[in-house]
């Protein structure tokens, strides 16, 4: 092994990872996120940053194209894993051997990127110098307009997280921009390089603005699978949200709900295993919420806590830390200032869209769905040593048989209307759908 690779090996000892989640993989994301975690690598939030690309299950079309698109982008030396649905820990584990092995195999790195260089650079205007979005040479004769706006959505499948100079994230869209609402026909003479240029219209206070199309994910960190918001935008303003669904392949139940959807097909399972998965669910939720609101050691430490309860942790030996926790957040004056206000929901709303679940329980803002969890953790904790049969069907989100994230996901529209971009990021943190229960079918449950 030469320096250079010794280098390359020595320099990915850390995993500095992008990670992506189609639908029906939650279980898959999971173990590679404890994965990297044991490696003292890291989930990274743009593509930008990562040496390895992960993606976990197996995405439908319109995600498969995000993931085509994000990998077309990524800067070498760079390795792609893909983990479906059923993939084991051991499997895991090896497959991030695999990608520090190749990241660290010069010859393969400069081949790819002799190769990349001779596709040239990505062109909005599909000339002869440029790709399409899958990183495929385009032909010459398109170069007077822009590319077909695809009909499935997938240019505007894909949202980044980048940071400004004041350290304060935000979300754009990679390539929202190309067909901009006008059909993708601009020639070059009125649209530069191809792409459409901002609309205009009358804001809410009649005031004409610019109008942007941004779409936030599917390739988001601490964003639900498989979920897009297209966005209509007048500064960093939502006009108008229309949300979108991009499924996987699995067919199987969601991994938040599958003890109460056991239970309901007849098996037996007990009350504590139940309340270990509805402790590690909202674990996960309060671990994707602190991270979008930038407290990143709060937030891993709620995921280490996650992972030792899924791994079977006594209640007793996890209290205490989940107690610390839950003490930190709710004595933070910052946190309740950057949350407080944030996608309020009351009880009207809550009625008219039929919320259920911790999210109808704790009507309010985004802080106080954060203590509601923190709440409902401690209750689980405290319901460990019963081993009573399961009784009832309310899973983490609300009863397993009405799919409750549907009713969160029928709210965002009206939620979302007004809000700053950072704040409509927050609130989807805040309410953690799980799309599992969308896009999978309900068997055996019936409702009540």
């Amino acid at each position: 092994m030469g320096l250079t690779a010794r280098l390359l090996r020595f320099a990915h000892a850390h995993p500095r990872a992008f990670v992506v989640t189609a639908p029906g993989a939650t279980r898959t994301r999971l173990l590679v996120e404890a994965e990297l975690r044991r490696r003292n690598g890291r989930m990274v939030t743009s593509p930008a940053g990562a040496a390895t690309l992960i993606m976990c299950g197996r995405p439908g079309p319109g995600l498969a194209a995000a993931v085509d698109t994000i990998w077309a982008d990524m800067p070498g030396p760079r390795s792609l894993v893909r983990l479906d649905e059923s993939a084991s820990a051991e499997r895991v584990a090896a497959e991030l051997d695999r990608a520090a092995g190749e990241l660290a195999d010069t010859a393969a790195q400069r081949a790819d990127a002799e190769a990349r260089r001779e596709r040239g650079p990505w062109s909005p205007g599909g000339g002869t110098d440029g790709m399409d979005e899958h990183g495929d040479r385009t032909s010459g004769h398109e170069h007077h307009h822009a590319p077909e706006s695809d009909e499935d959505g997938d240019h505007e499948a894909m949202g980044h997280e980048d940071e400004d100079h004041d350290g304060e994230h935000m979300e754009h869209g990679g390539h929202g921009g190309h067909g901009g609402g006008h059909g993708g026909h601009e020639h070059h003479m009125g649209a530069p390089m191809g792409l459409a240029m901002a609309e205009r219209a009358a804001d809410r206070d009649g005031l004409k603005l610019d109008v942007l199309h941004v779409p936030l994910g599917p390739a988001l960190r601490d964003w639900p699978a498989g979920l897009v918001l297209h966005l209509t935008l007048q500064g960093d303003v939502a006009q108008v949200v229309e949300v979108a669904v991009l499924g996987g392949r699995a067919e199987g139940p969601s991994f938040w709900d599958e003890p109460w959807l056991r239970s309901a097909a007849g098996e037996r399972v007990t009350t504590a295993d139940a309340e270990r998965r509805r402790a590690a669910s909202h674990l996960d939720s309060v671990g994707r919420l602190l991270a979008v609101a930038g407290w990143e050691g709060a937030a891993d430490r709620a995921r280490e806590l996650r992972d030792e309860i899924i791994a079977g942790a006594p209640g007793s030996e996890v209290a205490p830390r989940v107690a610390e926790l839950t003490r930190r957040t709710g004595k933070s004056r910052t946190l309740r200032w950057m949350l407080s206000d944030v996608g309020v929901v009351d009880r009207e709303m809550a009625g008219r869209h039929g919320l259920t679940g911790p999210s109808a329980r704790h009507l309010g803002d985004a802080f106080a769905r954060l203590t509601g969890w923190l709440d409902e953790i401690g209750q689980a904790l405290g319901r460990l040593d019963d081993h009573a049969p399961l009784l009832g069907s309310d899973g983490p989100r609300g009863p397993v048989a009405d799919r409750p994230s549907a009713a969160v996901l029928a709210m965002l529209p009206e939620l979302l209307d007004g809000a700053e971009l950072a704040a409509a990021r927050l609130t989807v943190a805040s309410l953690d759908p799980d799309l599992d229960q969308v896009v999978a079918p309900v068997a055996g449950v019936s409702g009540e």
